[in-house]
């Protein structure tokens, strides 16, 4: 069984990291990624929490 990932929305009270996309910034990026083909596994993960990882590892160099 696979569990998906928690989205930072689906818990209101935890903080933000200050490397998080704010709600504009993420509506500026979600058009520029790609979208799905239409064919092989629908996508489990959310994005914006991927996007948000990959600014948190680049912001703090853990």
């Amino acid at each position: 069984m696979r569990l998906k990932p928690r989205s930072a929305n689906a818990n209101p009270q935890r903080k933000p990291y200050p490397s998080a996309l704010s709600d504009l910034e993420w509506e500026i990026l979600k058009p520029l990624l790609p979208k799905p083909k239409g064919f092989g596994h629908p996508i489990e993960v959310d994005l914006r929490e991927i996007i948000n990882g990959v600014f948190y590892v680049q912001r703090t160099g853990c």
